[in-house]
């Protein structure tokens, strides 16, 4: 038997999330990102509050002295890229930056997008403070990509706690394998641990929803495995939790039967086996 914890105990003790509080805003980020046009934007306080006419004219005034500040406009209204496209008051595609270009089309930018009532409203006070504001809600939509690395982060803790040394981010050519072992694609391995006489290599992840991409993970880490085991002191251990999960049950349960597979609950039987 690979694993010595039931199957049905394994999802039984799947854990709804493993996000802490520091998970959902990187502060330093958004700080950042405000900072990196703060020139601009010190520039177009110059807008606020006054009138759509004084707007008009402030405009055409700050274009000519400074035309790059209007560059920061869509990230006003949650938007970063100038490239992108859009349709215009008349139905016609164009580019953010096409709204750049002139005085003229700047003016509609704040009239289409409505940034005009919020400026002259008095709604907003500084714009820099404002801006950090966007970059708090726009980093929401890099919570996907931080999901996995704090995955990483919470097992490198729990090892360091329990006083096993580890590597993190292990390339395979690094474990002196033939060239394309794993195939054409450089793979790198979340931790390595050294046993007295086993260098145990690591995934893991977390899926707090369901997907065909946890039939694929299940897929290719089944023939990882597999693969692994070819190899002369070399075990591949996979640690992986979230309820996600119970939507892949088969597939997660093929892999069961052939992967020494942990989730968060059970990690202590994997240290347990390390330290003796």
């Amino acid at each position: 038997m690979v694993n010595s914890v039931s199957f049905e105990v394994f999802l039984q003790t799947l854990q709804d999330t493993n996000r802490t509080l520091d998970f959902y805003v990187d502060w330093q980020k958004c700080l950042k990102n405000r900072d990196e046009i703060a020139i601009s934007l010190n520039h177009l306080n110059f807008l606020l509050g006054k009138t759509r006419q004084e707007i008009e004219l402030g405009i055409v005034k700050l274009f000519a002295s400074y035309p790059k500040a209007f560059e920061a406009l869509p990230v006003l209204i949650a938007k970063r890229e100038l490239n992108e496209p859009v349709l215009n008051a008349e139905n016609q595609k164009c580019l953010f930056r096409d709204y750049l270009t002139n005085p003229e089309s700047i003016f509609h930018f704040f009239l289409e997008s409505h940034l005009i009532e919020i400026f002259e409203n008095r709604s907003i006070k500084d714009l820099n403070d404002f801006v950090f504001g966007v970059e708090v809600g726009m980093d929401t939509h890099a919570r996907k990509n931080r999901s996995g690395n704090l995955m990483e982060k919470l097992l490198a803790d729990i090892f360091r706690n329990n006083g096993i040394d580890f590597r993190e981010q292990v390339e395979a050519k690094d474990l002196g394998c033939e060239k394309n072992f794993f195939g054409s694609d450089t793979k790198c391995f979340d931790f390595s641990i050294q046993d007295k006489n086993i260098t145990y290599l690591l995934e893991c992840n977390f899926y707090t929803s369901g997907g065909s991409k946890l039939n694929e993970t299940a897929r290719s880490y089944r023939e990882l495995s597999e693969k692994i085991s070819q190899l002369e002191n070399y075990h591949f251990v996979w640690i992986t939790d979230g309820k996600g999960w119970l939507d892949a049950k088969t597939k997660i349960e093929e892999a069961y039967k052939k992967v020494e597979i942990y989730n968060l609950n059970y990690i202590h039987l994997f240290i347990q086996k390390i330290k003796k």
